[in-house]
């Protein structure tokens, strides 16, 4: 590869870690108020133990819809249609989103976890671990 095609990879690379730091922002902070609402509902005996799954699925379904649009737009700047890449895109947030949960929830349980704050603190870990995984697989097979 020349050092036109490495920097081009670069500026990608650069542009996916934006988007993600957008995405991370969006899903952390709506999993943080989702899982604290919860929570205050688990204690008045309302909810039990869904909680963690709840929250990702709310977030995630939120962060992903943005972050699809900005993956598609700006950083690959892919033309591939919107049914493939979209339905391709959901398959990937899915697949992600479920090693998020397994990954928290057994980071949460293993260490009794039981403040939104720090179970939010597991999952980022979590997400991190899975970041460039998605980078690879969105640049392969999804735009």
């Amino acid at each position: 590869m020349g050092s036109k095609g490495f920097r081009r990879v670069l500026e990608r690379l650069g542009r996916f870690t934006l988007s993600s730091l957008l995405g991370f922002v969006v899903d952390n902070l709506l999993f943080s108020l989702v899982m604290a609402a919860l929570l205050s509902l688990q204690s008045q005996n309302l909810l039990r133990r869904h909680d963690i799954l709840i929250a990702l699925a709310v977030a995630r379904t939120v962060s992903a819809t943005v972050n699809y649009a900005v993956n598609k737009r700006f950083v690959f700047r892919s033309r591939a249609p919107v049914v493939s890449s979209f339905s391709r895109y959901w398959i990937l947030v899915a697949v992600i989103a479920a090693l998020s949960y397994v990954g928290t929830a057994v980071l949460s349980f293993a260490l009794d976890l039981r403040e939104a704050a720090v179970i939010t603190a597991g999952k980022i870990a979590v997400d991190a671990a899975l970041f460039l995984l998605s980078y690879k697989i969105q640049r392969i097979w999804v735009f």
